[in-house]
């Protein structure tokens, strides 16, 4: 079986619709590697009740959640398009296979187009949507087998099926482990300074774009001053701001709900204060428990999603690269390439650099290891350098 292209949208949430459940079903398949139902733990018939039961695990995790129903819908896709195959006959063929794809989804035409919404205002399909923007980066497609290494997993250890097709990268992924890591995706604080001063003189023709442009330098600070993931700062408002004997704290619920208090610097008290006076806030601080998410919409009373967060900060850092075209273009492709994520590691090398323990390092940015903050081993490269500058082939005279 082929699906007529352009491929259609399957509209995961934690639920799968009826008309979907079909859908997935029909798909004909040897279900050659379907368990019985003899010791099942979830009450999962076919492979559409399947995908619910593991997505309704992060039902309360929107961020997750949507990340790994789109990567989910997107293997569907791909085994609707290719035919005859389904979640429980997928081989490890099948698999090296869809790794290919990913990188190159061909026909490219039919796969991919810029980024729009699914729907049309009236509700109808959008017929320009496509599962992809342009074929996946080695990072990406690392990030989309690891979700789905987990998901078959899940299928396994709930007794759903018999093995996880993807069960070897998962063992490679082990022994790769030992190799070192260093962690190169910052910005140094001249590229985050020429950012912040092109947004400063940047014109604004209304009060739409000036908000725009208040917002952006505020978000690019926030997420400097306190190494927030963007998910974490679309989901929290100015009340987890809170203040004992006198130091202020930004409580944070992040991964595994795991709570986490970062101290926060005079300059960011500043900044939020600037910020909130500039937005018409009626206090230069955030009052206790306040309802304004930290990172609001021009009405101050809804939150902006970690998408526009990572679209704004794209738009800022284009906008810097261009100041650096003519006299540094490394710094300049540096800043196209740049992503929210790293000022998160900024925050942790910088908070390094300044002479704070490996410890307080790995609490603020909410590491569950300590060995993932020693990654930031880029931090002592400056003084190496410095150090290695007197090697010379010239004798001492």
């Amino acid at each position: 079986m082929t699906i007529v292209l352009p491929i259609q949208p399957l509209f995961f949430s934690a639920t799968i619709t009826t008309e979907i459940s079909k859908f997935i079903i029909n798909i004909p398949s040897d279900d050659y590697n379907k368990k019985t139902k003899e010791n099942a733990l979830i009450n999962a018939k076919n492979d559409a009740e399947a995908i619910t039961s593991f997505l309704n695990e992060y039902k309360d995790s929107p961020e997750t959640l949507r990340s790994y129903s789109k990567e989910i819908e997107r293997l569907l896709l791909w085994c609707i398009h290719i035919g005859h195959i389904n979640i429980s006959s997928l081989r490890r063929d099948h698999i090296l296979a869809y790794q290919h794809f990913l990188k190159k989804p061909e026909p490219k035409k039919c796969w991919c187009a810029p980024s729009v919404a699914r729907l049309n205002k009236d509700g109808t399909l959008n017929t320009h949507w496509r599962p992809f923007v342009k074929g996946l980066s080695g990072n990406s497609i690392n990030k989309a087998i690891k979700i789905l290494d987990s998901f078959f997993n899940y299928l396994v250890q709930t007794n759903y099926l018999a093995g996880n097709p993807m069960a070897v990268d998962r063992r490679r992924k082990r022994r790769n482990n030992t190799k070192p890591k260093i962690i190169d995706r910052y910005l140094d604080l001249d590229e985050i300074n020429t950012v912040l001063n092109v947004l400063e003189e940047y014109s604004t023709k209304n009060t739409i774009q000036h908000f725009q442009r208040v917002r952006a330098r505020y978000i690019i600070l926030l997420l400097f001053y306190t190494g927030l993931r963007i998910s974490e700062a679309a989901n929290h408002r100015m009340g987890n701001f809170l203040q004992r004997e006198g130091n202020w704290f930004l409580r944070i619920t992040g991964k595994g709900k795991k709570i986490r208090e970062i101290p926060t610097p005079d300059e960011l008290l500043m900044l939020l204060s600037e910020f909130r006076q500039a937005v018409g806030l009626s206090s230069p601080q955030p009052k206790f428990r306040e309802k304004t998410p930290l990172i609001p919409m021009q009405n101050l009373k809804q939150p902006i999603s970690a998408r526009r967060i990572d679209q704004i900060l794209r738009w800022a850092f284009n906008l810097g690269a261009s100041q650096f075209e003519s006299t540094h273009p490394h710094k300049a492709s540096k800043l196209r390439a740049a992503s929210a994520h790293w000022l998160r590691h900024s925050y942790v090398t910088y908070l390094l650099n300044s002479g704070v323990s490996l410890k307080v390092a790995q609490e603020n940015a909410g590491h569950s290891d300590v060995s993932t903050t020693m990654h930031y081993r880029h931090v002592a490269q400056v003084d190496r350098h410095s150090a290695t500058k007197g090697l010379s082939i010239e004798q001492n005279k």
